[in-house]
């Protein structure tokens, strides 16, 4: 079965997370400029539904997540 956009999307943040990034490198790399985000919800459209899944709720906890994780060891 092939996988959804939205879980395709929670996937690359979970695997880029794993490798240790912090959440700006995460951020960068999944929503910045030429960001996987991009490349997988191309319009606006496609974007503003990815928001109201499941998996962008996760994306966003896992953010946070590295963001505490980075405050913790300052």
């Amino acid at each position: 079965m092939e996988k959804s956009e939205a879980q395709q999307a929670l996937e690359f943040v979970k695997q880029h997370a794993a490798t240790g990034a912090g959440a700006t490198d995460v951020h960068n790399a999944f929503f910045g400029n030429g960001g996987r985000c991009i490349e997988l919800f191309p319009t606006r459209a496609e974007r503003d539904a990815f928001m109201e899944t499941d998996e962008y709720q996760e994306i966003c906890r896992i953010r946070l997540e590295l963001r505490a994780r980075e405050k913790s060891m300052s």
